[in-house]
């Protein structure tokens, strides 16, 4: 009765969840050490190293979030489905004269 391409948003849910998978799987903690090693005494190698920690957790937090973007988009596939299944089979009862 409704129409979306309810395969496609699952499809989405899985192509963006992979996405927050990569992004939560980024850890710049030791490369940005390696950097900020790289250039003893120096204001931007103790600016970098002190970021590090806080850009580890802002990429924990986007993961976070697009995995939550990826749930809806399925919680949606699937409420949709249910929705068209419930109006399919009240107009086929109106229809047809059935319960």
């Amino acid at each position: 009765m409704l129409r979306t391409d309810i395969e496609a948003l699952r499809v989405m849910a899985a192509g963006v969840r992979g996405e927050a998978d990569a992004i939560g799987g980024i850890d710049p903690v030791g490369l940005i050490a390696t950097v900020g090693r790289a250039m003893p005494n120096s204001a931007i190698g103790s600016a970098a190293v002190e970021l590090s920690e806080p850009l580890r957790m802002a990429l924990r937090d986007m993961a976070r979030q697009v995995r939550g973007f990826a749930d809806a988009a399925d919680h949606g596939a699937t409420t949709y489905e249910a929705l068209d299944q419930a109006l399919t089979e009240r107009l086929d009862g109106y229809l047809h004269g059935t319960s």
